[in-house]
């Protein structure tokens, strides 16, 4: 191990700390083993976070939907979201949690959160802003980093606006495996790296860009960039604390959310879903109680012939129990079959008609009887 201090030639130096240099593959190592340490979640310094905010800038008015697929306890987006909230725009917040209790804890200060994997979420709409911190991991054809940030803009599985902005935090070598694919997909990409008081742990950086496919000058310029700054140390990148007057600019989202669930349907889900359904008062009105529906019926305006008792105990709009014995209505079919005469009274045939008719049944202890 050896140290060195941070000194640009003509200048002043940007950095005062002194870094102990360790080779690629202990980096490497020391990263894994903190980030298992913790399941694979390790959240963003509040110190890092809140100089990544005061970077943004906000033009327009509406609402702006962010996202963010390893929200964790949700400290990092709702961070973001409040520095760019203002009178015009209103900053949503999407975050999804695999552990229950960071997701619980997330869902207390963040606007929809889902208990699931990323991969899971169910959703056709597209968000403004796009914050990932995934688990630093190697993968099996590349590392975790790289497979989460390619899933979440491939083209059918894209959840960005185009013009969106990413905010993606790995360590700085991962820089190199996913150097072509933040190349292909955005444009304008600038990194910066962890403060020196929190960059040691994980040589974390923060690279940002606009969901935007680049023309192939810009592709080839940002991916050997990003490749040669992954092999470096930190001298390599200005600190997020750097004065250097760059903001990102966050646009208003065009519409709002409208699909945003985890992959497994929920009984509170379909609960909600129900209520507001226009097919669950047509439901409840078919069974509500029958005391509910005598409660609707009008007087007749002639008195009841015994055919209309008939059939309106066969609705069930009236009858049941009657103390003693049952009351229920019966329609079943008959068939009725009478003589044709000629003009002198003669049969000349029959003629058989079909047709349904309502009767009472009674149920007692003594026997069924029909009432007709």
């Amino acid at each position: 191990m050896c140290s060195f201090l941070i000194q640009t030639e003509g200048r002043k130096p940007f950095c005062k700390r002194i870094f102990p240099i360790h080779s690629l593959a202990e980096g490497k190592r020391m990263a894994r083993i903190a980030s298992e340490s913790k399941g694979g979640f390790y959240a963003t310094p509040e110190k890092e976070i809140r100089l990544v905010a005061s970077r943004l800038r906000v033009e327009g008015a509406g609402e702006i939907n962010l996202y963010d697929p390893c929200c964790g306890k949700g400290a990092a987006l709702r961070e973001l979201a409040d520095a760019i909230t203002t009178p015009e725009c209103k900053a949503i917040t999407y975050g999804v949690e695999l552990e229950k209790e960071r997701a619980e804890e997330a869902a207390k200060i963040l606007d929809y959160v889902l208990q699931d994997g990323y991969e899971n979420v169910r959703t056709e709409d597209k968000f403004s802003v796009l914050w990932l911190n995934p688990p630093y991991d190697n993968g099996f054809a590349e590392r975790v980093e790289t497979s989460f940030l390619r899933r979440l803009t491939n083209q059918s599985t894209n959840v960005l606006l185009k013009g969106a902005l990413l905010m993606f935090c790995i360590p700085q070598y991962v820089l190199d495996d996913a150097a072509l694919l933040i190349a292909s997909r955005f444009t304008n990409v600038k990194v910066y790296r962890f403060t020196d008081e929190n960059y040691p742990t994980f040589k974390q950086v923060v690279v940002f860009g606009y969901y935007q496919r680049p023309d192939p000058d810009e592709r080839k310029e940002t991916t050997k960039y990003l490749r040669d700054v992954s092999k470096q140390g930190p001298e390599a990148l200005p600190s997020l604390a750097e004065e250097d007057g760059v903001t990102f600019l966050v646009q208003p989202s065009p519409e709002p959310v409208q699909l945003f669930r985890a992959g497994k349907l929920k009984i509170e889900e379909l609960a909600k879903d129900l209520q507001t359904s226009p097919i669950f008062q047509t439901i409840t009105d078919w069974f509500l109680p029958s005391h509910s529906r005598n409660a609707e019926l009008k007087n007749p305006v002639l008195p009841l012939k015994p055919t209309h008792y008939a059939i309106a105990i066969a609705a069930g709009a009236v009858g049941g129990n009657m103390g003693n014995h049952l009351l229920v209505g019966v329609t079943k079919p008959v068939q009725e079959t009478s003589d044709t005469t000629d003009d002198e009274g003669n049969k000349t045939g029959e003629i058989t008609v079909k047709h349904h008719k309502s009767i009472i049944r009674v149920f007692t202890k003594e026997g069924v009887f029909d009432l007709e």
